[in-house]
Parts: structure tokens; C-alpha cells; sequence
């Protein structure tokens, strides 16, 4: 399989390692949440179908603020697989810096993974 997008991986990830267990993990109320290679690939595909389901197509722009953790993982494959730019921000940057990046990004939504 030649990949020449970033989302190709998707399928090569899927091909290459069906049966790993545990792509992607975390840990979630004291017990670790692990993500199969299968998973990791349906709930991207998810991702963008929920994208494309509230109106975002190919060249908007959708901000992230999240800590590291395996639903970045999906929404970054799934922004990419539709084509949406992906402007993923570190969730403890200053108020100045956020109002910096909105004004310049100008997102079409924010995204934010939990309560910092």
C-alpha cells in the first residue's frame, strides 16, 4: 500500500497490525483504557462522519485544546480524512496567547477535551 496522506497510515495501521490490542491507551479512572488497531481506525472514520454530520468540510478550520490522550489520536485522523485544518493548541498557554492563535486561525469550532 503506498501511502501519500497522512490518513493512508489508517489502513496500513489496520492491515499490518488487526490483531494488536492495544494501539492506543490511556488511563481513565485508575484503570488503563486500551484502543485495538481496529478500533483506532473505526472510531477515526467516526470522528469525520460526526464532522461532515454538523456541516465542516474540506479547508475549515477546527481548533483542539486537549492534553495528550487517544481521542486527539481519532479527531486529528478524522479532521484529516475530510480535509479540515487541524490547529491543535496546549491547554495551559496564557489567555493572550489563545485570543492570539483564535484571531489568527479564525477556527469554524474550538474543541476542548475537559475541564483544565
Amino acid at each position: 500500500m503506498e501511502i501519500t496522506r497522512i490518513f493512508d497510515i489508517l489502513e496500513k495501521y489496520k492491515h499490518d497490525f488487526n490483531d494488536k490490542e492495544d494501539a492506543l491507551a490511556c488511563k481513565e479512572n485508575g484503570k488503563w483504557t486500551k484502543y485495538s488497531s481496529k478500533q483506532y481506525v473505526e472510531i477515526s472514520k467516526y470522528a469525520s462522519l460526526g464532522l461532515m454530520a454538523l456541516g465542516l468540510k474540506k479547508g475549515d478550520v477546527i481548533a483542539t485544546i486537549s492534553n495528550n490522550r487517544p481521542e486527539w489520536n481519532f479527531m486529528d485522523m478524522g479532521m484529516n480524512q475530510i480535509g479540515v485544518i487541524h490547529v491543535p493548541i496546549y491547554p495551559t498557554i496564557s489567555k493572550e496567547d489563545y485570543l492570539y492563535i483564535f484571531n489568527h486561525c479564525e477556527p469554524k469550532i474550538v474543541m476542548i477535551s475537559d475541564n483544565f
